[in-house]
Formats: structure tokens, sequence, C-alpha cells
């Protein structure tokens, strides 16, 4: 796990930013703290900090070359396959120096060219220059699980694996990209390839981009393109009791198969356990291929319904892991600089403070994590599919212009029992708009009310993005009869949206702002495409979430952890905000800083405020939207911050050893 950065010059002047380069590779130092690398040429540069995992020797170092020094990388992430695809290069006459996973890129490159991407599985983000070429690839992992971001002005092009490091360059501009604002209200991050800043863009998951010397002496871009996606496109041999218990097995070995490559590691290794099905599963085939005991983490809260501490001890007990129990309290939000440092963009999931706080207790003890990351995605376990396909299934029976005209008829006859866009406007909608509205934090008509007035007219239409993105999915939906297959296309959206730009966005940076890796074995392509084939009706059967997870693993954990009620990473923030929180969100929102910015109407702010603190609403996750974004806005607008605060030391208080 590193952090990468460089730049292309079409002017052959790339020597002229050696300084610039390393500015750039010192705002990364926290991802590769054990050493830097650079490599300079006349067009092209490359920087590298190194957190040492495989190979812990000097041959690991970065950038790195092929024998005669015509291909350079800078990379980003483990490759877990490395060992299988080694020995085919060596048949063919490529030289090794190291035993990294690094080394087997540059050589398949040279065998393959940009379709060695397919070959690989794993996480990474990647800059390979073809010195023979003039030639610069960049490129992302299927998921998204590592990032690059980029700028250029048709002169230069900067990358980086975090935008601060772009920022390290006066040139570039810290323009307010207003339609990002609008889609982080909407979602509470900002979808690919766009960012917070006017054009400085993130190369989306499973993308490539060539970037060269055009006739006209300057940057030519060949890209983003894909060039791997997930087809939903069920396979009849998969249906049935038959296809049934042929797909069970195979997701136990491939489950088996995920875990055992990510536990490849050169330095102490352990696992998030927060004791639901997912972690749980992953510390499980974790014991069952490990020779000593696996160390595990998890995090509590001082909110009953909140704490899943007891369950993670349980399967603890049960795998015999040396495990490490920390509760995080109200006090955790003074690590909102940090998150605000680290996170370089709005980001409003507060999932991101225990995160953070459990890798930094993990990374006491290991410096690679395992996490349970995608099992949601792609086994179906989220509650909103639930509430999808009941509205699907219900399209089944009654024409769905009906249904949309009986809930409008019901939000006007009462319109307090329709709480603005709450549950009857969005059963009003279509049922992927409706899909999308049980995910959105800031709804259109909300969002006009805090918009000031000259923006009110200001919105992103995330409703239009899914429906793109559900349009590619592969999925059929066949009219009124196909509510399995809205099934498909909800998980696809998830798959292309929400877990790239928010889920994997959230444990990159928040692990990586302590230095510590993580792998997500439920994540590896191969599930994926193997549950994109299953019929939906038999990977949401008896409208069971995750049921063929669930099937794979009974037996192996405890029942009651099986098919126990989801209650995801949350945290209380509704109880933080109506006490201990209270009078700081009020300080900051309302500040004069805030009001200054004459970005939103004070008077909805204040309404906000009042609305939560005296228990009417639960506005907590909109009122930390508006936090995170506020302190945002005084981190990289109002300042330009040479590195993160000090980070709080009080809010996770360790309860076992």
């Amino acid at each position: 796990m590193c952090g990468i950065c460089g730049l292309f010059d079409a002017s052959g002047q790339g020597l002229s930013h050696a300084a610039l380069l390393r500015r750039m590779a010192g705002t990364l130092a926290h991802r590769g703290p054990d050493n830097d690398g650079f490599q300079e040429f006349s067009h092209c540069m490359l920087g590298h900090r190194r957190l040492k995992i495989i190979d812990l020797s000097p041959l690991g170092r970065q950038p790195m070359c092929n024998e005669d020094g015509s291909v350079w990388i800078s990379f980003n992430g483990e490759i877990y396959n490395y060992q299988e695809l080694r020995p085919d290069l060596e048949r063919h006459g490529h030289r090794f120096r190291s035993q990294t996973d690094t080394e087997v890129m540059l050589h398949l490159y040279e065998e393959e060219g940009d379709t060695f991407l397919e070959r690989l599985n794993g996480m990474f983000a990647l800059a390979l220059w073809d010195q023979r070429r003039t030639r610069l690839l960049l490129a992302r992992d299927r998921f998204g699980k590592k990032p690059i971001y980029y700028w250029t002005d048709g002169r230069r092009l900067l990358f980086a694996s975090e935008l601060k490091a772009l920022l390290a360059d006066p040139a570039v501009p810290r323009d307010l990209n207003l339609d990002a604002l609008s889609a982080y209200l909407a979602l509470c991050y900002i979808p690919s390839p766009h960012t917070i800043f006017k054009n400085i863009y993130k190369l989306p998951p499973a993308s490539k981009l060539v970037v060269e010397r055009g006739a006209d002496g300057r940057v030519r871009l060949t890209g983003p393109e894909r060039y791997w996606t997930i087809r939903y496109q069920p396979d009849p041999a998969l249906a049935g009791e038959k296809g049934e218990q042929e797909t069970v097995e195979r997701i136990r070995a491939l489950l088996r198969d995920a875990v055992r490559i990510r536990m490849y590691s050169d330095v102490p290794l352990g696992a998030f356990l927060s004791g639901g099905l997912d972690s749980s599963t992953v510390v499980s085939a974790m014991a069952a291929v490990s020779d000593k005991p696996v160390q595990t983490f998890s995090i509590g809260f001082d909110v009953e319904s909140f704490d899943e501490v007891p369950y993670a001890e349980e399967i603890a007990r049960q795998f015999r892991t040396n495990h490490h129990t920390f509760r995080c309290t109200p006090d955790a939000l003074e690590v909102l600089p940090t998150l605000v440092h680290h996170f370089d963009e709005p980001f409003a999931d507060p999932s991101s403070v225990p995160t953070y706080y459990v890798s930094k207790i993990a990374r006491q003890h290991v410096t690679v994590a395992l996490s349970g990351d995608g099992g949601d995605e792609i086994f179906a376990g989220y509650t909103r599919y639930d509430n999808g396909m009941q509205r699907r299934q219900l399209a089944r029976y009654l024409p769905e212009s009906l249904i949309r005209g009986a809930f409008r008829l019901a939000t006007e006859l009462y319109p307090t029992a329709s709480r603005g866009w709450g549950i009857l406007h969005r059963n009003s909608l279509a049922p992927l708009d409706s899909y999308v509205a049980d995910v959105s934090v800031f709804h259109p008509q909300e969002m006009r009310r805090l918009y000031a007035a000259r923006l009110s007219g200001q919105a992103t239409d995330v409703f239009a993005l899914a429906r793109r993105l559900a349009g590619e999915s592969g999925a059929r939906t066949n009219g009124r009869g196909a509510a399995g297959e809205f099934l498909s296309q909800m998980q696809y959206v998830d798959q292309m949206l929400y877990l790239p730009d928010d889920i994997l966005v959230k444990v990159d940076r928040a692990s990586m702002a302590v230095s510590l890796e993580t792998r997500a074995p439920l994540l590896d392509y191969r599930l994926a495409e193997l549950l994109a084939r299953v019929p939906a009706e038999t990977r949401y059967r008896d409208s069971t979430k995750k049921y063929l997870l669930k099937k794979a693993v009974a037996g192996i954990l405890p029942a009651h952890i099986v098919h126990r009620k989801k209650m995801g990473f949350g945290v209380p923030l509704k109880h933080w905000f109506r006490r201990e929180a209270a009078d700081f969100a009020r300080e900051v929102l309302l500040s004069s800083a805030a009001r200054n910015r004459g970005l939103f109407e004070t008077s909805e702010v204040e309404r906000l405020l009042a609305v939560h603190s005296q228990g009417r609403r639960d506005f907590s996750n909109k009122l930390w939207a508006l936090l995170f974004f506020e302190m945002w806005c005084r981190h990289w607008l109002d300042g330009s911050p040479a590195g993160p605060p000090a980070t709080p030391q009080t809010a996770a208080v360790p309860v076992t050893p």
C-alpha cells in the first residue's frame, strides 16, 4: 500500500518540476511512511511513497523498471494473484530481481500491453511510463479500491493518489464545483469522475487513461475507458435447486481462496470484526487457513442500539482470535478536522469516524487488516433492496401509474404524514427513482430551500445518473413481471456508485491516514462475476437478503449471527446532536464564516437544528453533511494548511487489551 504521484509535460520540460514532485509526494507521506522514490524523464516524472508489505528489502522500492529501463511503474495497492502469474512470465524469459507484485506487472505489460489489466486480481492505482512510446498509462482496479485524481491545463497533466497532492501546485485552481456540491448534498459523497473542484477529476473504477503528446504539442488524452464491467445476465444452469447448491459450493471455494490470497504479507496482519455476517465470514475463513490466532479489532458505542461488541466478542471466542475492543464516545467528533484533511473532498458518511478509530487502533498491532466490505453490494444485503423489491412486486399486480397516483393523492390529503420526501412521496415515484430517494439525504425540494436565493436553481439530477447506470447493468426488466431483475439494477447502481465513491473512499482514506492497508476478500471480482450470473430469484430467495452467503456459511457461523437483523456500521448521531454535540454543531453551522459564504439560507439551517434538537424529526444526516462541508470549507478554502491537525487521543477508549 502506497501513495503515487507524478506529471506529464507535453513541452518536454518535465525535469523543471522536480521540486513540485517532491512537494506532491510529501503530502502523501501517511500513505507510505517507509520511504520515497522519484524517477524523472523529459516528458514524465513519477513519484512514490512506500508502505512496506511485500518484499521489505530495497529491491521493492518504487518507481520500478523492467530489465532495460524502458518501462517504469509507480503503483499503489496489492496484486493478489501475482504468485500465479510469475511462473509463466519466467518461462517467457523475463528475469526478476525482487519478490514483489510490482515487478510482475511490469513484465506482464511487456507481454500483453494494456490488456494486462484484465489479468490482475487485486486493488491498485498505477502509473506506467513507456519511455519508448513517450506514453503514460493511468489505471484503477475493477471496483475502485485505490484512487487516482488528475488535472490538466493542456500543457501539463498532474496525477496523484489524493487530491491534496495536486493542490501542492499553486497553479491548480480551487474553484468550487457547484454541481458536485449538489451531488454531495444529495448523496453525502461526490460521484466519479467529478470532484468538489472544477476541472479536477477522479479516474473511474475499472478504467484506464492514456496520456501522450498530441500533434499540436499539447496533452492528448485517450479515455477514460473501461476495461471491465459487471453484466447481470442470469445463467439458467444456476437456477433451481441443483443450480443453487452448485452456486453455494462455488461461493465457499471462492471465499476460501479470496481470503487465502489476501493473507500474503511480510508484515503483521489482522481483521476488522464487527460481529456482523460479512466480517464474521472473513474472520472464520482466516482462522481456517492461519497457523496462529488472528488479530481482530472492534469498535463499540455508548448507545446500545448501535453497539455490536457482544456479537464480535462471541465470534472472537469461537475462532480463538486475539481480540481488541474499543468504544467510541461523542468526543469522537473531535476527529472531524483530521477527517476533513484526509478526505480532501466533502464526505458525509458518519461511519468514517469509527472506521478511522478502528484503523488507528489496529495499526498499533498490525500493518494489514482484512475487512467485510462489499458483502452487501455483492450478495444483496441492504434493507433498501427489500423496499425496492416490494414496490416492484406491487407493480406486478397494479399499473405503476395507478400506484403513483394513489400515493400522490394520499400525499395531498395527508401532507403532514408525507413529511416532504417521506414514505408517501417516495412511493409515488417510479421504482428506481424511489430507490434513489431512499438513499438520498437532501431531496430536490429540500435542496431548493437550503440554497441561497442566487443558487435556488442549482441541483444535480442524481435520479438521471442512477437511471443511466441501471441501463448499463445488463439486467432486463421486461415490463411488470420482472421484479427480480430490478434487484440486479439496484445492486449494479450501488456497485458503480455507492460502493466506489462512498464505502471504498471511506475505508481507503480512514485507514491510510494511519498507514494501515485494508483488503476486502468479498470484493474479489470472481465472486462478483459469479453472483451476477445467478438468477435474482436465487440471490434473494424468500425475500432473504444475502441468501446465498447465509447458505454458504451455515454450520460455520452460529445461526443467530447468520440470521440476526442487520445493524450496519452506524454512528449514534441523532443522540449526539441532541446532547453532547448540539452546541458544537450550532456554533459551526451558524458562525459568521458559514453565513458569509452565501451558499445556504441561514434560516433553513436554523430550522434543521431546532427541529432536530426538539426531537420532532431526525435531521442528523443532514446536519452532519452541512457540518462536514463547513469544516471542509474552513480547511481547504479559507486556508492552505501544510498538514493535518493533531489527532485527538481521547475519543476511542480501550475496553479490552
